[in-house]
C-alpha cells in the first residue's frame, strides 16, 4: 500500500508535539512494509536537522487564505494521484480542499487525521490577561468564515473517506459543527511512544514514589508556549489564592507573545517571590523539570484538546490537576485531579489538597502508568487500526 500523507511541515526543533507524533506514525507504518511518502505544504518552514527515513516532497502554498491553502491542497492530491493508493491529510488543514477532490471524482480515497481545532471555531483567550477587542469589521468577517465553514465546507469536508480523531470529545465537536462521519471513524489518540522517553530519561514506574516527598516545597510544573488559551493566567491566579504559598514553588517554563503580560500578572498578584519563568529550553531541560516536578498542572487547553505536553508529564509519572470534562481528562482519567473548568478557586483547592496528601500523589502516579498501558493509549494498535481502514477504503474504490 502506497500511502502519500499532505501535512503542513516538519519542524523538529521549534514546533510543537504534533510533529512527533506524525513521525512517529510515518515511521511505524513504514518497519511494517507500507510505502511512506510524506508530502509538506509550507515547506519553507521545515526543519529537519537529521536525515529521515521516508521520502519527504516539498510543496509550498504560499497563500495564507482560507481558499487560496484549500486551492493548493486540491493541486497537490491532483498532482500526486498517480503515485498514491491512499492520500491521508492534517484534518483541519486540508478538510476542504481534500473534500473537494472526491466530490469532483478524485480517484484516490483520501483520509484525514484531526487533532485540533478548526481557525473559524472561537478563538483560545486568557481571560484573566488584557485583551485587545476586535472592531465590527473583524467580527463580520470572522462570522462570514464561520458560516462558510460550517454551510459550504463541511458537506464537501464530509465527502473524505475515512476519518481518525486523537479523541471522541474532538470527534464530537466536528459532528456538531457539521461533519458527518457515517460510521468511518476511529480513535487513534496522540501516537505517543511513553515507553522509549521513559528508558531515554532512566524513569521506572516507581520512579516518582520513590522521590515523593513528605516534607518540604513541592514543585508545581507546567511548561508550554505562552499563547492565548494555554491557562498560565488561571495557573497564577488560582496559585495567588492558595493559603500556604510558602510550600509549594511553581516553575512556568516555556515563552511566548503572552510571556511579558504573565510576568506583570505575578507582580500585580504580589506572588513573584514563590514563580519563575525558565524561558524556553532545550527539550532535555523540560524532561530534567518533569524529574523534579511534584505536581503538574495543565489548568488550561481547549476542552476538546488533548495534550503530548500531558503524556509527558504522566511518562515521568508526575500526578497531574486538570480541567475536567474534555479531551484533557479523556487522556489521564485516573491519573489526575480535576477542578471545574476556568474556575481559578476550585483549582486552587485541589492543588492544596494534593500538596497536603502524599498518598493521593503516590497513587495518581501510579495511575499514569495504568493509564498508558492501557489499549487506547498503546500507539502501536491505533497505528494498527488506522492502517486498516486506509486499507478498508482502498478496497471499497
Amino acid at each position: 500500500m502506497k500511502i502519500i500523507f499532505i501535512t503542513s511541515k516538519l519542524n523538529f526543533l521549534t514546533a510543537g508535539g504534533s510533529i512527533l507524533e506524525f513521525d512517529l506514525m510515518y515511521r511505524t507504518l513504514l518497519k511494517w512494509g507500507y510505502d511512506i511518502k510524506v508530502v509538506t505544504v509550507f515547506s519553507y518552514a521545515n526543519k529537519m536537522p537529521e536525515p529521515l527515513p521516508y521520502k519527504v516532497v516539498e510543496e509550498n502554498i504560499m497563500s495564507r487564505r482560507l481558499l487560496g491553502i484549500q486551492k493548493g491542497i486540491f493541486k497537490i492530491l491532483k498532482k500526486h494521484e498517480n503515485d498514491a493508493d491512499v492520500f491521508h491529510i492534517d484534518g483541519h488543514l486540508a478538510l476542504y480542499g481534500a473534500g473537494l477532490y472526491r466530490w469532483l471524482g478524485g480517484r484516490v480515497p483520501v483520509a484525514a487525521f484531526f487533532n485540533r481545532e478548526l481557525i473559524c471555531w472561537p478563538e483560545n483567550v486568557s481571560k484573566l490577561l488584557e485583551q485587545k477587542q476586535d472592531n465590527l469589521f473583524v467580527t463580520l468577517k470572522k462570522k462570514a468564515r464561520w458560516w462558510t465553514e460550517h454551510s459550504v465546507g463541511m458537506p464537501l469536508a464530509s465527502q473524505i473517506d475515512f476519518m481518525s480523531f486523537t479523541n471522541p470529545v474532538l470527534q464530537r465537536r466536528y459532528e456538531a459543527f457539521g461533519l458527518r462521519t457515517d460510521g468511518k471513524v476511529v480513535i487513534v489518540g496522540d501516537p505517543f511512544d511513553y515507553r522509549t522517553l521513559m528508558r531515554e530519561n532512566g524513569i521506572t514506574e516507581d520512579s516518582y514514589r520513590r522521590r515523593n516527598k513528605r516534607a518540604g516545597v513541592l514543585k508545581i510544573f507546567y511548561s508550554g508556549r505562552m499563547a492565548p488559551g494555554k491557562g498560565f493566567d488561571l495557573l497564577v491566579t488560582a496559585f495567588s489564592l492558595i493559603k500556604n504559598k510558602e510550600k509549594f514553588e511553581l516553575i512556568l517554563g516555556g515563552d511566548g507573545p503572552e510571556r511579558a503580560l504573565l510576568q506583570g500578572k505575578v507582580k500585580e498578584l504580589g506572588i513573584a517571590e514563590y514563580v519563575s519563568f525558565p524561558g524556553w529550553v532545550e527539550k532535555q531541560q523540560v524532561f530534567d523539570f518533569y524529574k523534579q516536578a511534584d505536581i503538574f498542572v495543565q489548568a488550561r487547553w481547549r476542552t476538546e484538546m488533548t495534550s503530548i505536553t500531558l503524556l509527558e508529564a504522566m511518562s515521568f509519572g508526575i500526578p497531574s490537576i486538570l480541567p475536567g470534562g474534555g479531551g484533557l481528562e479523556w487522556d489521564a482519567q485516573g491519573a489526575a485531579l480535576y477542578f471545574k473548568d476556568e474556575d481559578c478557586a476550585d483549582l486552587a483547592r485541589k492543588i492544596e489538597q494534593l500538596g497536603s496528601d502524599y498518598d493521593l500523589r503516590n497513587e495518581l502516579s501510579r495511575q499514569c502508568y495504568v493509564r498508558l498501558g492501557e489499549d487506547e493509549m498503546n500507539y502501536e494498535k491505533k497505528i494498527r487500526e488506522l492502517a486498516t481502514g486506509l486499507e478498508y477504503i482502498i478496497g471499497k474504490r
